[in-house]
């Protein structure tokens, strides 16, 4: 289905109101998709910190 609107005097839009529900689940899409790569870089980040500490508790130990 398909909506008209009017945005000039003299210039009709017609509007795909089916385009417009597909473009709006690409865009939730794409921002969970942005959410799931933030989560996983900061998850990345927390491991290496935590090998870092092993490293650290590693060298103190050994040079006792």
């Amino acid at each position: 289905m398909s909506e008209i609107f009017v945005e000039e005097e003299n210039t009709v839009y017609e509007v795909d109101s089916e385009c417009l529900k597909e473009k709006e689940k690409q865009k939730k899409t794409e921002k969970r998709e942005e959410k799931s790569k933030s989560y996983k870089s900061q998850g990345m980040q927390k491991k290496g910190n935590q090998n870092f500490f092993w490293i650290i508790i590693l060298c103190l130990l050994c040079t006792k």
